[in-house]
């Protein structure tokens, strides 16, 4: 790939779905940034206020977005937390499934605002 993307990321799904455009790149990570990730932290409200409706609803809001930025790895474990709230599995193991995405997220964000603005500049 020609853009020399961090390796944290999908690259295989990247240059399959985005080719070496950077700007479609920089639209989708900032998106991701801008929207998702404010949307992930509500989710978080919801899961502690036990609004399970509204937490499957928001998670399966995101889950493409996730793909889209090239996190298919953090998908598979967002596949999981929908799964174990529409399955009503215990509160304190929802908490654990989102907090352990969300190390995952503090990771990568980073990660994706480094690209992104290096990206915008391309």
């Amino acid at each position: 790939m020609a853009l020399q993307l961090n390796s944290a990321l999908d690259l295989d799904y990247i240059e399959q779905a985005y080719g070496d455009d950077p700007v479609i790149l920089y639209m989708i990570f900032d998106a991701f940034l801008s929207d998702s990730m404010p949307r992930w932290q509500t989710l978080h409200n919801t899961l502690e206020s036990n609004d399970l409706k509204e937490s499957a609803a928001i998670v399966h809001g995101l889950k493409p977005s996730f793909t889209m930025a090239g996190l298919t790895w953090v998908r598979t474990k967002v596949e999981v937390l929908e799964r174990a709230i529409r399955d009503n599995e215990d509160h304190e193991q929802l908490i654990k499934l989102y907090s352990d995405i969300s190390e995952d997220l503090d990771y990568v964000t980073p990660i994706l605002e480094q690209e992104s603005e290096r990206l915008k500049t391309a």
